[in-house]
């Protein structure tokens, strides 16, 4: 019976020694859990964080697109009307230019003409009575 109760003993203390390591490791995996939670809520936080600075980013972006399309377009605009005024002014200066070069003909015509009576008229002068050889 002793040693039923020596072997009982022993069974006991071993019983005792392993629910001892199992609370050990029980208490070693509640730590690690926690510590996993933590990391876990941690990069929960940072994915939070990137996601909120990724959206900011994605409405500036959206934001300069929208931007940089509104100034294209005026620009397109301004460089038409431009174009459009190169043109005007370029039909006008030739207009110009033709009448300019018509001017200076009917010039050179009415020198020629001035020339042509004055020449006349001096004959004439010379004609007549009394005048003098000049």
């Amino acid at each position: 019976m002793l040693q039923d109760l020596d072997s009982l003993a022993a069974r006991l203390g071993q019983l005792v020694q392993v629910t001892r390591q199992l609370q050990a490791e029980r208490a070693s995996l509640q730590a690690r859990i926690k510590s996993l939670e933590q990391e876990r809520n941690a990069l929960r936080e940072q994915l939070e964080h990137r996601e909120a600075e990724h959206q900011s980013v994605a409405q500036r972006l959206e934001q300069h697109t929208q931007e940089v399309d509104a100034v294209r377009q005026q620009a397109e605009a301004t460089h038409a009307q431009l174009r459009a005024d190169a043109s005007r002014h370029q039909a006008e200066y030739d207009n110009m230019k033709a009448q300019l070069q018509s001017c200076q003909s009917d010039v050179s015509r009415l020198h020629a003409a001035t020339s042509t009576a004055r020449d006349r008229v001096d004959a004439i002068l010379m004609r007549l009575p009394g005048a003098s050889p000049e």
